[in-house]
């Protein structure tokens, strides 16, 4: 049951990227066209200045942090598994005694990359939460939601190319450090993300 919520969790998470939970959930290409063809970034949303392929994290999502790192600033993990999700495959790292759990997945359903949340929050609907954080590790991030905010949630995406983002859904509970801060968590995931596809570029 824990495996179908993180899942059901993530895939929403995706979908808003895609269409604010509503619509088309067709999955994409893993290789995007160009950002240039597609006159990328738009509504306001940040360039990504050294884009990054995405290969490592489309084949094996677990690889974006490893259980040594993740323990290091999570806590005791009790599981790190890959998930289907609408978009393809995500990593959900489950942790013990209950504490939450944080899934990661690329949105390749969604083209635009960070632009579609900047156009949504530019039109004023899709998302009740849209907070620009400063960079992570070189890259453009935001913490957005479409409802559902709380005591230890997060939801954020990180520009990995003007066209592809990163998203991130943590959900933590009682006995995790970062109850009050689940962004925090969220942005050290990202970080390791981003080093290991720096290391395979």
């Amino acid at each position: 049951m824990r495996r179908l919520i993180i899942a059901a969790t993530i895939t929403c998470t995706t979908l808003l990227l895609a269409t604010a939970c509503k619509g088309d959930t067709t999955s994409g290409s893993l290789t995007p066209a160009p950002a240039s063809s597609m006159g990328l970034p738009r509504a306001g949303a940040p360039a990504v200045q050294s884009p990054l392929k995405t290969d490592l994290l489309a084949t094996d999502p677990c690889g974006a942090a490893t259980k040594t790192e993740v323990e290091a600033v999570g806590g005791t993990l009790k599981n790190a598994a890959a998930e289907d999700i609408a978009s393809g495959r995500g990593c959900a790292w489950i942790f013990a005694n209950s504490a939450g759990n944080v899934s990661g997945a690329l949105n390749v359903n969604q083209p635009d990359g960070l632009s579609h949340l900047y156009a949504l929050k530019a039109q004023g609907s899709g998302v009740t939460t849209f907070k620009p954080l400063p960079n992570i590790a070189g890259y453009p991030a935001v913490e957005y939601a479409n409802g559902g905010e709380g005591q230890g949630a997060c939801q954020l995406a990180v520009g990995l190319r003007d066209d592809v983002t990163y998203v991130l859904v943590t959900q933590l509970r009682r006995g995790s450090a970062y109850l009050e801060d689940p962004c925090g968590l969220s942005v050290k995931i990202a970080e390791f993300a981003i080093q290991h596809l720096k290391a395979v570029q």
